[in-house]
């Protein structure tokens, strides 16, 4: 049997919030003119508050205290919101356990649905004061909100985790401010479930043990990371001058040239003449047309052995100030072209003559990259940075690992790994992998951005 608590004194006089402007101690900005929620109106309308997400529902953005069917619950529903949007108020900030940093509007919607759930649960319970309220409501509240019941009361499901924590939540929550409500409090000496926390409560997957994505094993982590300092080391500063080079190729040749040929009808004979005579003359392959569009002017009826079947003719046309090459142009210009083709070929636009690098077995050099088309540069450029952000991310990490020759990555230089396969090999002090994280974050994160030709937009922040 339970027994009645005597009654809990009440703070004389009204609540410390009476007559409170909720946006202004919230730090929420309204525009001019728009009528402003006060903490005694049964309806708080946050609807114009600058900043908020487009994505934020308009059901959201007002808070219905009339949800809440007993009036003093209801003034302890304000106050409890209240003071979670404004916890530098002076009467919330001397509660020992309450929250410093105010909440979003979105989570404090959801306090207040479930602060309401909880309140009228009561007193259907026949329930008339927090007071009275004991472990047994507590428990009992959240197997209610724990399990699904179909109409004949039988237990049919079982509610999410996030639910369950919900439920767990607004109890503790009316606790940790009870001293703060004026019309109605709970027994400040309740503790249920021992005091424990709503995520404890619910047995929520998350942050009571391992995460759902368990860690890689050393024999996937260590190799993976020893790539990824070879790549940094070995192959990220050619990586980033591709980049600039991708950079400057979409600048000159990525957009319809103004000007006197950018819209022509005529073949213009003497300006890709002249430009197929510098290919000659410096003995640079004319640009290549990846697969895909080979397959492209295959399928429109180009003859397969057709000497210009892979060559990039609308790049051509940029190089030489045309927005466009018209196949009309051919029966006048496919002789020149041809000609140039047989003397200096054709070839990826990206990445010709590469330098040589150290392989990563140790067995010799060999070139950084074969010749890429545009794409296939933006993809290098994107492994690179890839390799370079993983270990920057994890440089603390591998510092920390116990040294093992041969097998361990706290020393990098003892360790090379091929990024064609898996396979490890031990290496001496010299390899090119032996390099400094401090030296890694330094020089490639600002070199290696993606290229655009457009400016970026800042971020939209918070209010």
């Amino acid at each position: 049997m339970t027994a009645v608590l005597p009654a809990l004194a009440l703070p004389a006089g009204g609540s410390p919030f009476a007559g409170a402007d909720v946006c202004r101690h919230a730090g929420l900005t309204l525009p001019p003119g728009t009528r402003r929620p006060g903490f005694d109106d049964d309806l708080w309308d946050f609807t114009d508050v600058t900043g908020l997400p487009a994505s934020m529902p308009l059901a959201v953005r007002r808070f219905d205290f009339t949800l809440v069917t007993s009036p003093r619950w209801r003034t302890v529903a304000k106050e409890l919101i209240f003071a979670m949007l404004a916890p530098r108020h002076e009467a919330v900030a001397l509660l020992p356990r309450a929250a410093r940093i105010p909440v979003h509007l979105r989570t404090a919607y959801a306090r207040l649905g479930e602060a309401s759930r909880f309140l009228n649960w009561l007193a259907g319970q026949g329930v008339s004061s927090l007071g009275e309220v004991g472990s047994h409501h507590c428990e009992t509240y959240l197997f209610h909100r724990r399990h699904v019941l179909d109409e004949h009361g039988t237990v049919v499901g079982e509610r999410s985790p996030g639910t369950r924590r919900r439920a767990a939540q607004v109890i503790i929550d009316l606790l940790n401010y009870g001293e703060l409500f004026t019309a109605d409090r709970p027994d400040p000496s309740l503790r249920p479930w021992g005091g424990a926390t709503a995520t404890a409560v619910a047995e929520m997957p998350s942050g009571r043990g391992m995460n759902k994505t368990p860690p890689l094993s050393d024999d996937i982590l260590r190799p993976m990371l020893a790539a990824a300092l070879y790549l940094t080391a070995a192959v990220g500063p050619h990586a980033a001058i591709l980049n600039q080079q991708v950079r400057e190729a979409d600048q000159q040749w990525g957009r319809s040239a103004p000007g006197e040929f950018a819209r022509t009808s005529r073949a213009p004979a003497a300006e890709i003449t002249r430009l197929l005579d510098r290919h000659r003359h410096d003995g640079v392959p004319l640009p290549m047309l990846p697969g895909y569009l080979v397959t492209e002017r295959l399928a429109a009826g180009w003859a397969p052995g057709d000497p210009l079947l892979a060559v990039g003719l609308n790049t051509l046309a940029r190089q030489a100030g045309i927005s466009q090459f018209s196949l009309q142009w051919l029966t006048e210009l496919r002789g020149p072209i041809e000609a140039a083709v047989s003397e200096v070929g054709v070839q990826e636009m990206f990445a010709r003559d590469a330098a040589l690098i150290g392989r990563a077995d140790g067995q010799g050099q060999v070139p950084w990259t074969p010749p890429l088309h545009r794409l296939q540069a933006v993809a290098l450029v994107g492994v690179a940075r890839t390799a370079a952000a993983a270990v920057g991310l994890t440089g603390s990490v591998a510092a920390m690992m116990p040294s093992r020759r041969g097998a361990g990555l706290s020393a990098a230089a003892h360790m090379t790994v091929c990024p064609c396969s898996s396979k490890r090999e031990a290496s001496d002090s010299s390899s090119p992998i032996g390099i400094s994280f401090s030296c890694i974050r330094r020089r490639l994160p600002i070199a290696m951005r993606r290229p655009s030709t457009r400016a970026s937009s800042p971020m939209p922040g918070r209010p």
